[in-house]
């Protein structure tokens, strides 16, 4: 049995999922929508997959969103790379603009999650990285060589999706996954994987509610959930019906 996981797991950067509101697990879905002509925030900060935010954590809240332009701020070390192409997929697929600002760190799965947007900006300090899949496979010497095939496969599927927004050969890709590369905001516009970097002025948080969407608020906690603290709710409410 084998998962994979395109790793950056090693930071952890554990924060909030998406618009900080208040209320119980049972509201999220009726989250406020954006109007049509004004951006929904989105805040993409922390891993990808099953240990942060699932596609599934992530698709929800791009669906209560409901159409219209969607900023999306990254801060995330990456993690499970399928979770990560079915949120490049949604992104893709979002009824509205999708104007992508990497704020910390946009590595490994999330370096490609950032690629989904019309528009990519990177804030002068942060960093982009790519670089090759990994898992953790148990099982023989067939077991292993069908995961190495399988493995190729997946990057090559993103050595496309980075090419695609570069310009770049594949080949020229290819060696900078295999080398695990760290661009700077600088090297990240230089090489084509982001538009714009950002002055420090136009970056800032407001920490209130704007345009009908709850943005982040960090000196609420008690006010906020993160996906943890919903996932812990969801599994008492389960046991509290069990035990009825």
């Amino acid at each position: 049995m084998y998962k994979f996981n395109s790793p950056g797991a090693r930071f952890s950067n554990r924060v909030l999922l998406t618009h900080a509101r208040a209320g119980l697990p049972q509201q999220l879905d009726s989250r406020p929508r954006a109007a049509a002509d004004q951006p929904a925030t989105i805040y993409l900060y922390d891993e990808i997959g099953l240990w942060g935010i699932t596609a599934k954590d992530f698709t929800q809240t791009l669906a209560a969103i409901g159409p219209g332009p969607v900023n999306l701020h990254i801060n995330s070390p990456g993690g499970d790379v399928m979770d990560g192409l079915a949120i490049f997929a949604a992104l893709q697929a979002h009824d509205g603009a999708v104007n992508v600002v990497i704020d910390g760190l946009a590595a490994s799965a999330a370096s490609f999650i950032a690629l989904a947007g019309n528009t990519i900006s990177m804030a002068p300090n942060a960093f982009l990285m790519i670089h090759n899949v990994f898992c953790v496979v148990l099982g023989n010497k067939a077991d292993m060589t069908e995961t190495a095939a399988v493995l190729t496969k997946i990057d090559g599927q993103l050595v496309s999706l980075y090419a695609d927004k570069t310009g770049q050969k594949p080949e020229a890709i290819t060696q900078m996954m295999d080398a695990e590369t760290w661009f700077t905001a600088q090297e990240a516009k230089d090489a084509g994987f982001i538009d714009t970097i950002l002055e420090a002025s136009q970056n800032k948080v407001q920490p209130a509610l704007k345009n009908g969407v709850y943005e982040h608020q960090p000196t609420s906690p008690a006010n906020t959930l993160s996906v943890p603290d919903i996932a812990a709710r969801r599994r008492m409410v389960r046991l509290a019906e069990a035990e009825s």
